[in-house]
Formats: structure tokens, sequence, C-alpha cells
């Protein structure tokens, strides 16, 4: 009896995941196409911060300054880099006028390194709107003009993206999907905008599009200063606030190659995977174990259970890998050793929140 309830509650929690994802899939969050403004767009400020990002930046510069936008700036805050980032910086500005260069300053006590450059980046912006860019996406498709006219048209705060991914190695396949599993599956993306409740909130840093005047009020990355996930911390704060945010799903305007190796995968995603289930210990475990770990327990049940697992965990990957750009017969192909990946990722992220810090591009973290 008990076996059979534990049965109905996986199937149960499994539909719902999959109704999430086909919502996501029918609903399709993104980014219009351009349609004609009449009048000028605002001013804008691309702001970048950087560290170590000697292989990344000039390909972002590169597609950056050949995008128009007439009113535009492009900051990039240097935070103590010690590779050749600064060169290639230069580069760049003797080719544009509108690229700048601000060295960065020592990381007082209580910040992230990210947080503080982000901080120390939009006060220098003078832009009437303020895009956070990560060093290693890249964009093209007149991202810009059309980013600032989706967020002006819905009176938003804040517009975030999640960037279509480029995987090139076998570790890259295996890890980076895990992360729109979660998103796409546990999340319908339509609610950010419509729904004020905080637990309707996704971000993604390497993409943060702000209204300047409210940025600048709120100083939203100071009031996150210590959190490593602060994207989703700061839709929150944003809903807290009654203000209005939308997080879309990229296609090819913008793309990202997050992470270049398995190892490299596991130990960045293992930074934040709690916040993606809003720091909820319960949440975790709900989907750890009847999400992922569910068909240990149905084969021992009636034939119909794990086909009826099966058969939603398959379709429900596949219209995930289908709204994020991904090719679903890789989704499929990579999807037990993504779970696999899951649980490495989960217990480097455990280990780590009982206390031990661990390096990210040469700075340690705790």
């Amino acid at each position: 009896m008990i076996l059979s309830l534990i049965g109905i509650l996986i199937l149960f929690l499994t539909f719902l995941r999959f109704m999430v994802a086909m919502v996501n899939m029918l609903s399709r969050p993104y980014l219009p196409e351009l349609q004609p403004y009449y009048g000028p767009l605002p001013s804008l400020s691309v702001l970048i911060p950087v560290r170590n990002e000697e292989k990344n930046i000039g390909k972002l510069l590169g597609s950056l300054i050949s995008l128009p936008y007439k009113n535009a700036e492009i900051l990039v805050y240097d935070d103590g880099s010690t590779d050749g980032s600064a060169l290639v910086i230069d580069g760049y500005m003797r080719l544009d006028s509108r690229v700048r260069y601000i060295r960065g300053s020592d990381l007082p006590e209580g910040w992230t390194g990210k947080n503080r450059a982000c901080h120390n980046l939009a006060k220098e912006a003078r832009g009437e709107y303020l895009l956070f860019l990560d060093a290693d996406v890249t964009v093209r498709n007149d991202f810009l003009r059309r980013a600032v006219s989706y967020a002006v048209k819905h009176d938003l705060t804040l517009l975030s993206m999640f960037p279509g991914q480029i995987m090139r190695t076998k570790g890259e396949k295996i890890v980076v999907p895990f992360m729109f599993r979660i998103l796409l599956s546990l999340l319908p993306l339509f609610l950010i905008r419509r729904c004020s409740w905080t637990s309707f909130s996704a971000a993604n840093g390497q993409m943060m599009l702000f209204r300047g005047e409210t940025y600048r009020k709120y100083r939203f990355h100071e009031k996150v200063k210590d959190h490593l996930a602060e994207d989703i911390e700061i839709m929150r704060v944003i809903k807290r606030a009654r203000l209005k945010g939308d997080t879309l799903v990229g296609r090819n305007e913008i793309m990202c190659r997050m992470y270049r190796s398995y190892t490299e995968g596991v130990n960045g995603f293992s930074r934040n995977i709690f916040s993606m289930f809003s720091n909820s210990v319960l949440f975790f475990l709900l989907y750890s174990l009847t999400g992922l770990a569910g068909w240990i327990i149905l084969v021992f049940m009636p034939w119909y259970f794990p086909v009826s697992y099966l058969f939603m965990v398959v379709s429900l990957n596949a219209m995930i890998a289908a709204t994020s750009g991904q090719k679903v017969t890789n989704s499929i192909r990579w999807l037990l050793p993504g779970i696999a990946a899951y649980f490495h990722i989960a217990f480097l992220a455990v280990v780590r929140t009982a206390g031990r810090s661990y390096e990210w591009k040469g700075r340690k973290v705790k």
C-alpha cells in the first residue's frame, strides 16, 4: 500500500513537470522580432564585468560593436585579471570610441567579485537602460534594439535571458542541459511577468537589462552583494518591490559557451544549484528523489508505472530541448549521464554549503 502511494506520488509530480515543460514549449518564451518603433530608443549602457576572460571578451566586444544602436556606450570593468584581458579590451577601444575600460579596485569584505564589479559599472554608466552581459556571451541579430524595445513595451524593471548554449565536448553535453531541465520543467516562464509571487522568480546573470532610473534607486547588486546567485535574488527583490520583471529563453540572438569541460560545469553549477529551488531543502529533495531517482522505486511496481514514468520523462526532456534550442536526440542520448552529473553537482554543493571554500577564476569563494 505504501509503495503504491509513493509510486502514485512520483507519477503525479512527474506529470506536473511534464505539463510545465509543455506550457513553456507552447508559450514560446522568446524575444520577439523587432517591431516598428516610432521615436528614438532610450540611451543604453552595456556593462561587462571581466576577470581573466582573455579568451572570451574579444568575441563579445566584436559582436557588440557590429550591432546598430546609436545612443550606446560599452563599459568593461576589469576585476583584477592576471591574463591578457586588458590588452584585448585596449584593442577594441582603438576600434570603437564607445568602448571604455575601467580598472577594478580591491574587493571589500562582504562582497562577491561579480556583484561589486556590476555595482561599480552601474555607478559609471550614463544610459537610461543598463545591460549587464557576461564576457562569455556573444550577440547578434539586432539584439540590443530588440531587447530594449521589449523592455520599454512591457514597462520592465528587469529583462533577463538564458542564452542559447554552445556545447562542443562530451562533458558540456552531459552537464549544461541540466540547467534547462530544472528551469523549464519547474517554472512556467510566462508567470514571471504576470504574477507577483516571489516563488515565480528566475533570472540569468549572463544577461540582465535594467531600467536605469529604477536600478539607481534600488542599487540591486548592492542589495545582494554577498549572494553567489545574485540574479535570482535580484528578481525576488524586484517582485517584493511590486516592480515588473521578465525572463526569456535566448535563441541565436544571444549565445554562450558557459563551460568547456565536465569539471568546469559541475564546479560552476554547484555554486548556485540550491537557489534554483528557492533555497528550499524540501523542494530540492522532492525533485532529486522523485524527479530523477523515481525509476528505482517504480521498477518494483506493475509495468504500467515504469512505462508511464519513462514516457513522461523522455517526452518532457524532448520538449525542454526543443524550447531551449538543443538537439532532441542529444538531450535523450545524454539524459542518464546528465542525471548522474546532477547528483555530482548536488554533492559538491552540499559539501561547500557545509563550510568549505573553493576557487573560482583565481579567487577564493566561501
